[in-house]
């Protein structure tokens, strides 16, 4: 009795090593995949960035003619200097498209930023938004969490953003965390009133006190938004005042 007591011991053993060792194979298979997945991913914005032409010293004259030859979706490039956002912008037919597609249309975890499709004019309107994700490695938006932080804020306070006939400067004046079915997500106002309620709520809301941007309803503004975790579907919002850099 007792040599069978052992021997059934011995077999669970070995289940149970043979159970942990498959275990262990799965999640090293699917970590090897993600972060061949990211160096996929980082290696094609870098080879888009050579495409474009990107000067990261002046951040001007993109080559649009070039990227659009590779994907007539792509509107616009947001560059923030000394840090990873230097990427094309895009806009699909629907929000769910280029979540997880890159500019080349391939399928990747990174994704795309995005305009959301609702903004048929995008820049040219009052609120434009663009979505992008907070990638673990660093990339695509994982930086706009940084300006929940003043200190951060204050070492880059303006972005750069350039559409195929406009260069701006964008000028950070909010930092919100909202819910992702937040009214703020809104592109079409009917009137300045409207506008100005808008902008009331992003400063009374703002994580930090940014008091050198002044916005108004006649302004045009971007809405730069990714995820967050401090509750179930948070997303944190950067917002900036575009300035078009010939009449700045």
């Amino acid at each position: 009795m007792e040599t069978q007591k052992k021997k059934k011991s011995k077999w669970i053993y070995k289940i149970i090593i043979a159970v942990l060792l498959v275990i262990i194979g799965v999640c090293i298979y699917k970590i090897v995949g993600i972060l061949s997945e990211y160096h996929e991913g980082t290696k094609t914005y870098e080879e888009l960035q050579l495409l474009a032409g990107v000067d990261t010293e002046t951040f001007e004259h993109i080559n649009f003619k070039a990227l659009r030859e590779k994907n007539k979706d792509v509107k616009a490039w947001l560059y923030s200097k000394d840090t990873v956002i230097n990427y094309p912008v895009v806009q699909g037919k629907d929000n769910s498209y280029y979540l997880y597609r890159m500019v080349n249309k391939e399928w990747n975890g990174k994704g795309s930023l995005f305009i959301d499709y609702r903004c048929e004019k995008p820049f040219r309107t009052f609120n434009t938004i663009i979505y992008g994700h907070r990638m673990k490695d660093g990339s695509m938006f994982h930086s706009l969490t940084e300006y929940e932080s003043k200190a951060y804020y204050d070492k880059h306070p303006v972005m750069q953003l350039v559409t195929p006939k406009h260069e701006y400067d964008v000028e950070i004046f909010g930092v919100v965390r909202i819910p992702a079915d937040s009214p703020l997500y809104k592109c079409t106002f009917d009137n300045d009133a409207e506008k100005a309620d808008y902008l009331a709520q992003i400063q009374k809301n703002s994580l930090i006190d940014i008091d050198a941007v002044q916005v108004t309803a006649e302004d045009k503004i971007v809405m730069l938004s990714t995820c967050t975790y401090e509750f179930e579907d948070a997303r944190l919002v950067v917002y900036g005042k575009l300035v078009e850099k010939d009449e700045a």
